[in-house]
């Protein structure tokens, strides 16, 4: 019998974040603060300079500009599934924006109330150092805050699970799984920065989920897609060799049943009756390959085994392999029927995980007279 198709090897176990770009982006405005406050420092040649000053005042203002952006009124527009994980993630990291909300204000405060006073009262030129460093701690705590938030979100691909982790330090944890026989669909969304770029949307629509996985602003979102196709046939694969295995080992056993009958053990001498109280003297052969090893007996019992019964009694067993003749004595203890079956067990190779196989003779009886 043909052997069935060998299933394909596990594919690696794929691993993405979002894009370098994206953190470029994000941590633009820090990096840009935290420069311009050093090279402000270096032309005054103190931290409480003129230089300093308007810088801390220029700072200000784009901080007020950024609160207006983040506050300002958005139109609802179509409910994506981006959209909804983007929402999840300003809900879970509101603590976060309103510590850093509070900070920025004070800063503000404190910068338009230090540097006005700075020039109209030198005494308050200390002041103004103060603010200066407290600005670039903050900036470069915001700096930091973002680099590590931005490896915090892991898109997982395994053979046959695709996994989204989404973490904020210390605040949220979340991580989605779905398994690859369940999707539906994947595509990907790039907008003219992403096309530009090389970054996108990747989304992926299982079946039974309400909300469908979402890789965020992942790198060349087409080839991740066409790797989640790649590793969806990967897995039907896998399980049509698995079925075809399972049923090729069925059709073995089947065919091993039915060899069982006309040939693997065949039955040399047995007569149809005896004189009590003479045994029963019985002769088989067993035609196997030389490489398979089995144990043989003969059980034998007064009542037939046909109503599921199993026989009571057994000679003793048997080991040997390939092609062999066999002679056995079963005793007779009283006048009747007996009815006897040759078994065979087959020995799997050593170190070999298979399971042992039974194999019976049909069920003969003896006159007993």
């Amino acid at each position: 019998m043909a052997q069935p198709p060998a299933a394909p090897p596990l594919p690696e176990r794929r691993v993405w974040h979002r894009h370098p770009i994206v953190l470029l982006r994000t941590a633009l405005l820090p990096s840009v603060g935290i420069l311009t406050l050093l090279i402000a420092w270096i032309a005054d040649g103190a931290p409480n300079g003129a230089w300093v000053r308007t810088t801390l005042l220029v700072g200000s203002v784009v901080l007020i500009w950024r609160a207006v952006v983040a506050i300002r009124i958005q139109r609802p527009g179509p409910q994506t599934p981006a959209s909804q994980v983007q929402g999840v993630l300003y809900r879970v990291t509101g603590f976060v924006r309103a510590l850093m909300a509070a900070v920025a204000l004070g800063l503000v405060v404190g910068t338009f109330i230090t540097v006005p006073a700075s020039v109209l009262a030198p005494a308050f030129a200390g002041w103004v150092s103060v603010v200066y460093f407290a600005w670039l701690v903050c900036v470069a705590l915001w700096l930091t805050v973002n680099s590590i938030d931005f490896r915090n979100d892991i898109y997982i691909l395994t053979h046959d699970r695709i996994i989204d982790q989404i973490r904020f330090p210390l605040l949220y944890d979340q991580r989605t799984e779905a398994r690859l026989d369940q999707v539906q669909n994947v595509r990907y969304q790039q907008d003219f920065w992403g096309g530009l770029l090389g970054f996108g949307d990747v989304t992926v629509e299982t079946a039974g989920r309400t909300q469908a996985v979402v890789f965020l602003e992942v790198p060349n979102p087409l080839n991740i897609q066409q790797t989640i196709f790649r590793y969806i046939d990967q897995l039907n694969e896998r399980r049509e060799a698995q079925e075809a295995t399972r049923q090729h080992a069925q059709l073995a056993k089947w065919f091993r049943a039915y060899h069982t009958v006309v040939g693997w053990i065949e039955i040399l001498d047995l007569p149809e009756e005896v004189q009590f109280p003479r045994p029963i003297h019985v002769r088989w052969r067993i035609n196997l390959g030389p490489e398979q090893a089995y144990e043989t007996w003969i059980s034998y019992d007064t009542e037939s085994d046909a109503q599921g019964r199993e026989h009571a009694n057994a000679t003793s067993v048997i080991t040997n392999s390939g092609r062999r003749q066999f002679h056995e004595i079963v005793p007779v203890g009283r006048r009747g029927a007996v009815f006897v079956r040759v078994r065979v067990r087959l020995l799997p190779p050593p170190g070999a995980e298979q399971p042992e196989e039974h194999f019976a003779s049909r069920e003969m009886m003896v006159r007993v007279v």
